[in-house]
C-alpha cells in the first residue's frame, strides 16, 4: 500500500517448540505516538491508551489472554484451552515461528500505524498473521493468511440436538476458526448484525439477533457482534470485515459460534482446495474491539475504527453525483450534446459530479439500449475508448466544461473478469490513463463477481495501483446492487464508498421512506459518508404510484427526498434536463447543505429516534470530535404527532443550543434528559429540519 515502510525492527526469529529463546534474548519494542507493541519471549502485548490484547506465545501459535482498556487493568482475562486459530478445523501447531513489527507511514487513505506479525511454518500449512495498532482507537483488526496444504479438519458440529445430558454437545469443537475469545462463563448477553447486499432483490439491508452466551454452542450468520459484561467493564465488539453472509467465499453457513465458553469467528474465505505452497491467501479480518457500557460508546469505538480504514477527505470523498441512469433511459441518449445539456443542468441545481454511466465506452454492454451491446466479462482496451459516434471529439470537450462550471466527470467501468481478474493490470492502465490525460478519478465499478481469494485479491491489486498512481485521489464507487460483491464492511471498501441501491420510479420501487430507512439501518454499522444513498426526481412516473399513497415520491417532495440523503453522499440519481421548473427551489437546500457538507461528514454519523418505517420521528447525529458540537437532522414523517421525543447520543443532563441550518423548524435551547431524550417539533408532515448544535459548558 502507498506510503507503507519497513522500520527498523528486526525480525525476531524464536524456535516454536521448544522455546529456546530467553525474554531478554527475544525482548523487542515498536512505538509510535499513542500506539505500542511489546514482546517479551513470552508474551505479545497490543496497546493503546483505549485497548490493550495480551497473547501467550505458545510457540507462535497465539492465544490471547487479555482484552481490556488501554490502563492494561481494567478488563477480560482470558482462560482459553485452544490457540486462537483453527486453520479449516485443525489445531494450529508450528514447527517454526518468527515475529516481525513495522511502523507504518501515514497514506492519503491510511492514518500511520503499528503492525506486528508472526509467521509460523509446520510440514502442511504456513500461517501468517498480521495485527495493526493504530493510535486512539480502541480496536485491533487481525488479517491471517495461509500457504500450503492443510491437513484434514477433525469432526465439527454445532447442530446436534442430542440429548442434553450428552456433555460432548457443549464441547468446543472448533470450524475454520480465523479468531477466538474464551471469555469466562457469566451471563453475557449479545447482539450480532447481519447484512443483506444485492439490493436490487433486498430491500431491508439490517438485521439483528439477540441472545445471552449459553451452555450449548450456537452458530450464527453476522458481521458484527457486541457482547455485554452488564456487571463488569463494558463491552467488546467483533467486526468480520467479509462479504454479507452467502456472498462470502467458503462460506459455512455461519460467521460466530457463540457458547458460554466464549465466542469463535468462523469462515476464512479460503478455499482449502485452492491453496498452493507458494502463494499467500489471505482471509478475511477480525477485528476486536472494548467500549465503556452504553449504546452510545458502543456506536463511536466502532466508529472510531472504521474511520481507519479510509481518512475522509471531503475534498476528494465529497459529491453530490449525478448519474442519469435513474431514469432508465439507460444508454439511449448518451452523446456529447446530451453529457453537456446535462452539465449545464446540473449546475444550475448545484450537483458538483456528472458521472457517465454504461455507454461512454466504444464496446457496449448487454445492458446498452443498442442492439449491438454485448459486452460483461471480457473487454479489451479498445472497448474503453470514448465511443467514436457518440463522442467523436472525445471526452476532451465534456471535460473541459466541467471544470468551468467547477464539475468534475466520473466514468462507469466494468473490469474484465476472466480467469479471476487476471487482466487487472491492464484495466489499471486504463483507468490511470483517463485520471492522467483528462483528469478523470471518480470510476463507477460494476459487473463485479468474487468467487475466489484470488479474483479479490487481483481487484484489490488493481484498486491500489489506481491509487498509487493518482495520489490517492482515486474514488471508486463499489456497487453492492447485484451479484458476489464484496459488501458492506470488507476491506476493498477503503478504496472508496458504496453506491448502496438502483431504485426507479419507472418500476414503483422507489420511495424516500426506504432510502432513509436503509440509510439509518447502516449508518450503526457503516460510516454513511462513505455510502452513496439515491434522491429521484419525484415527479416522474406520479401515475405508478396508487393515487391515495401518502409516501409516494410526489408526496414527500423534492427538497425532502434530497434531506434524505444529505447524512450519505446524495446520488442524484435522474438526468437533470428532465426535471420540471419547480425544481429550482431546492437549489437553495442544495447549496446551504454545500455549506455545511464537510463538518457534517468530518463528524461521527449515528441514527437517533425511532427506526424509520414511513411513519416516524427519526433522524440522525453528526457528532464533531471535541464530543461538544454538531448536527442534528431530524425528519417527521407521515404521522400526526407535531411534537415528538427524540433519543439522541447528546451528553446526559446538559442543555443544547441548537441553529437551524435547513428545512422547517426554529433555532431554540433545549435540555438533554437522563437517557439522553430532546423534544423536537416540526410543522406538518414529511418535514425536516438540520440543526447546527453546541452542548453548554
Amino acid at each position: 500500500m502507498n506510503g507503507w515502510f519497513a522500520s527498523a525492527f528486526a525480525l525476531a526469529a524464536l524456535a516454536a517448540q521448544p522455546q529456546t529463546a530467553s525474554a531478554q534474548e527475544a525482548a523487542k519494542r515498536a512505538s509510535l505516538e499513542d500506539a505500542r507493541i511489546e514482546f517479551d519471549g513470552r508474551e505479545l502485548v497490543l496497546a493503546n491508551t483505549r485497548i490493550e490484547r495480551r497473547f501467550e506465545w505458545n510457540g507462535g501459535a497465539l492465544k490471547t489472554v487479555w482484552v481490556g482498556f488501554g490502563d492494561g487493568v481494567t478488563g477480560w482475562r482470558l482462560a482459553p484451552a485452544a490457540p486462537d486459530l483453527a486453520p479449516f478445523g485443525a489445531a494450529h501447531a508450528a514447527s517454526t515461528a518468527s515475529l516481525a513489527m513495522r511502523e507504518v507511514a501515514a497514506s492519503p487513505i491510511t492514518p500511520a500505524h503499528l503492525e506486528v506479525t508472526v509467521e509460523t511454518t509446520d510440514p502442511s500449512l504456513d500461517v501468517r498473521r498480521t495485527c495493526r495498532v493504530f493510535p486512539q482507537v480502541a480496536a485491533i483488526p487481525c488479517t491471517v493468511a495461509y500457504r500450503g496444504q492443510p491437513r484434514a479438519a477433525g469432526p465439527h458440529s454445532t447442530a446436534s440436538r442430542d440429548v442434553i445430558e450428552n456433555a460432548a454437545l457443549s464441547a468446543d469443537r472448533s470450524g475454520d476458526t480465523i479468531e477466538r475469545l474464551a471469555f469466562a462463563s457469566g451471563p453475557w448477553p449479545f447482539t450480532i448484525a447481519s447484512f443483506r447486499a444485492a439490493t436490487d432483490y433486498n430491500d431491508w439491508l439490517v438485521n439483528e439477533d439477540r441472545g445471552e452466551l449459553y451452555r450449548q454452542p450456537q452458530a450464527l450468520p453476522g458481521n458484527v457482534l457486541s457482547v455485554n459484561d452488564r456487571f463488569g467493564a463494558g463491552q467488546v465488539f467483533v467486526i468480520k470485515e467479509s462479504p454479507a453472509k452467502a456472498d462470502q467465499i467458503a462460506w459455512p453457513g455461519h460467521d460466530f459460534v457463540v457458547q458460554q465458553s466464549g465466542v469463535r469467528v468462523e469462515g476464512s474465505g479460503i478455499d482449502p482446495a485452492l491453496l498452493t505452497t507458494d502463494t499467500w491467501q489471505n482471509a478475511y479480518t477480525v477485528t476486536i474491539g472494548v467500549a465503556e457500557p452504553g449504546e452510545t460508546a458502543l456506536l463511536l469505538a466502532r466508529r472510531a475504527y472504521l474511520e481507519t480504514r479510509r481518512t475522509y477527505d471531503h475534498q476528494r470523498d465529497g459529491m453530490i453525483l449525478m448519474n442519469t441512469w435513474g431514469d432508465r433511459n439507460r444508454d439511449a441518449a448518451m452523446s456529447e450534446a446530451f453529457a453537456l445539456a446535462q452539465l449545464e443542468a446540473g449546475y444550475k441545481l448545484g450537483l458538483t459530479h456528472l458521472q457517465l454511466d454504461d455507454g461512454w465506452q466504444a464496446g457496449l454492454s448487454k445492458n446498452s439500449a443498442a442492439a449491438e451491446g454485448k459486452l460483461w466479462e471480457d473487454w479489451s482496451a479498445d472497448d474503453w475508448q470514448p465511443h467514436p459516434a457518440r463522442f467523436p471529439r472525445g471526452l476532451g470537450p465534456v471535460v473541459a466544461r466541467a471544470a468551468e462550471l467547477g464539475m468534475e466527470i466520473g466514468l462507469w467501468f466494468n473490469p474484465t473478469r476472466t480467469k479471476d481478474y487476471a487482466a487487472w493490470r491492464r484495466d489499471a492502465d486504463i483507468l490511470i490513463g483517463l485520471y492522467q490525460t483528462h483528469g478523470i478519478r471518480v470510476f463507477k465499478i460494476d459487473g463485479i463477481e468474487i468467487p475466489t481469494r484470488a479474483a479479490a485479491e487481483n481487484l484489490a491489486r488493481m484498486f491500489s495501483a489506481v491509487e498509487q498512481a493518482t495520489g490517492g485521489q482515486a474514488v471508486f464507487n463499489l456497487d453492492v446492487t447485484a451479484g458476489r460483491r464484496p459488501g458492506y464492511l470488507d476491506p476493498i471498501n477503503r478504496f472508496g464508498n458504496l453506491f448502496v441501491a438502483n431504485r426507479y420510479t419507472d418500476w414503483g420501487n422507489y420511495y424516500p421512506h426506504r432510502t432513509l430507512r436503509n440509510l439509518w439501518m447502516l449508518s450503526a454499522h457503516v460510516p454513511p459518508q462513505f455510502l452513496q444513498l439515491e434522491f429521484l426526481n419525484v415527479w416522474r412516473n406520479s401515475d405508478r404510484y396508487p393515487a391515495t399513497d401518502p409516501l409516494a415520491p410526489a408526496e414527500v417532495g423534492f427538497d425532502y427526498a434530497f434531506a434524505v440523503t444529505m447524512m450519505a453522499q446524495p446520488l442524484a440519481w435522474f438526468e437533470a434536463t428532465g426535471l420540471p421548473d419547480q425544481s429550482a427551489q431546492t437549489a437553495t437546500l442544495i447549496a446551504t447543505y454545500r455549506e455545511h457538507a464537510a463538518a457534517i461528514h468530518a463528524g461521527r454519523i449515528l441514527p437517533i429516534g425511532e427506526e424509520p418505517d414511513g411513519t416516524s420521528w427519526t433522524g440522525f447525529q453528526s457528532i464533531g470530535h471535541d464530543q461538544r458540537s454538531g448536527y442534528l437532522l431530524m425528519f417527521r414523517e407521515q404521522n400526526e404527532r407535531q411534537d415528538a421525543q427524540i433519543k439522541t447520543h447528546l451528553p446526559l443532563e446538559t442543555r443544547v443550543e441548537l441553529e437551524l441550518i435547513a428545512g422547517r423548524g426554529e433555532s431554540h435551547r433545549a435540555t438533554v434528559s437522563p437517557s439522553g431524550v430532546i423534544s423536537a417539533s416540526l410543522p406538518h408532515t414529511h418535514s425536516f429540519a438540520l440543526y447546527r448544535y453546541r452542548v453548554g459548558e
